[in-house]
């Protein structure tokens, strides 16, 4: 009777580990590891390979569709600007959009980490991760970005950063989320001469 009743225990642990392995997995996708890879790597080529389709042209400013999907986004976009001080692109993906402060203030937790799990490998086999720190969420603040960068001593990504952005967008009076990935320059460097 002891053996039966170890057994019965021992398969409702395994069940119950399993159950717990599925809803932590559930919130992990692969995918987006994958495809935020894949853009990390096209960065240095000014995302040129993950170009798509013209949706919009103005004066310096150019927004195409990315052929790269992150896994639950509802929109990912490349900008890319024409201007003499800066011919640089920019990765952009729409992630949630809700009404409810707490449930975007844990969506944009759970991104973060996902994120500094996220990786770039090398040719030569190294890979270098996402690092960065959380800047926590507050009602009061209707605008926040975590910042994280590239673990590398790459000089093409000394510049790169990726955003992670929670706003408050007053208009449709909803919180959105989105990735941003850019590379960008202090004020004074892309000052023109003229403006000293």
């Amino acid at each position: 009777m002891k053996n039966v009743a170890t057994l019965i225990v021992a398969v409702m642990v395994m069940f119950t580990s399993h159950a717990q392995l599925a809803l932590l997995n559930k919130s992990a996708n692969p995918g987006f590891g994958k495809a935020v890879e894949y853009v990390l790597g096209d960065f240095p080529y000014n995302y040129k390979h993950i170009t798509g389709d013209l949706l919009l042209s103005e004066g310096y400013w150019s927004q195409f569709q990315s052929t790269v999907l992150l896994p639950g986004a509802e929109s990912c976009t490349i900008s890319h600007y024409h201007s003499g001080l800066d011919t640089t692109a920019s990765w952009q993906a729409l992630m949630y959009r809700a009404p409810d402060f707490k449930e975007a203030a844990k969506e944009y937790r759970r991104l973060f980490h996902q994120l500094k799990g996220c990786r770039l490998r090398m040719v030569d086999g190294s890979a270098y991760f996402l690092d960065g720190q959380l800047d926590p969420p507050g009602e009061d603040a209707d605008f926040i970005i975590s910042m994280l960068k590239l673990q590398t001593a790459d000089e093409r990504f000394r510049e790169f950063k990726v955003e992670l952005e929670l706003q408050y967008k007053m208009d449709f009076q909803e919180w959105v989320i989105s990735i941003n990935m850019v590379s960008r320059k202090k004020d004074e460097d892309m000052r023109p001469d003229w403006m000293d």
